[in-house]
């Protein structure tokens, strides 16, 4: 029976980043981590839910009207346990966020925001508990100079192992202070299970190193990809 979606977000709020981007590579995904340089705004977040995917960039000729009116269809679009995943397609000028749009955004239910670009009201976000993860803070207002273009449309991020990342509609986001890691929808139920033993075996290996026992022969007692090993098979 698949999963629902608020049980798989309470199971992801408990894994760590590393761990599921372990899982991931080794099943052959290690195309799956976003750039080391969309940092959260403060430490101590830990983001898990389902890729509400946003496409946006600089304006050429802006017009306020468009604009406006697909910020607002996009907004009211957001559902419970959503993250906001916002390719700003290389605008690196204004913050297209800001403590009204977080506001916003939470009201609505999202849970967070991945944006490939930049931020305002640092203090004001940090203050409203969300989950925001960026490239850069700057004063500079993006009204004028940036506009959203479409939501709910695959879209691609900067990647860390590779220059771009691929992100849908409906793929699984994981946050936390490592950074983020993207899982795509199909494998999110079996990703989901082998970290979860993933992480099991882990909490045995860290209470036998600190027992004091030899970290060769914990390693080679506790295998913490038993269950993805028989995946194999």
């Amino acid at each position: 029976m698949p999963l629902g979606r608020e049980d798989t977000i309470r199971r992801f709020e408990v894994l760590a980043s590393a761990t599921v981007y372990d899982v991931l590579d080794k099943m052959g995904y290690s195309n799956q981590a976003l750039s080391a340089e969309i940092r959260p705004l403060t430490r101590g977040y830990h983001l898990a839910g389902v890729a509400f995917t946003v496409r946006g960039s600089s304006a050429a000729s802006y017009d306020g009207r468009r604009g406006s009116a697909m910020s607002y269809e996009m907004f009211r679009s957001i559902r419970g346990g959503d993250v906001i995943v916002f390719d700003t397609g290389g605008h690196r000028l204004g913050g297209p966020w800001g403590a009204n749009t977080g506001t916003n955004a939470k009201a609505r239910g999202a849970a967070g925001i991945v944006l490939d670009g930049g931020t305002r009201d640092v203090r004001d976000l940090i203050d409203l508990g969300f989950p925001t993860y960026c490239r850069f803070s700057t004063p500079v207002l993006a009204h004028g100079r940036f506009q959203i273009e479409d939501f709910g449309v695959p879209i691609s991020v900067s990647g860390q192992v590779q220059e771009r990342v691929q992100v849908n509609p409906g793929d699984f986001v994981l946050g936390d202070d490592d950074g983020v890691v993207i899982i795509p929808e199909p494998l999110v139920e079996e990703v989901l299970k082998y970290s979860e033993a993933a992480t099991t075996a882990e909490a045995e290996i860290r209470k036998a190193l600190e027992g004091g026992e030899d970290r060769e022969d914990v390693d080679r007692r506790i295998d913490r990809w038993a269950q993805l090993k028989k995946r194999a098979d």
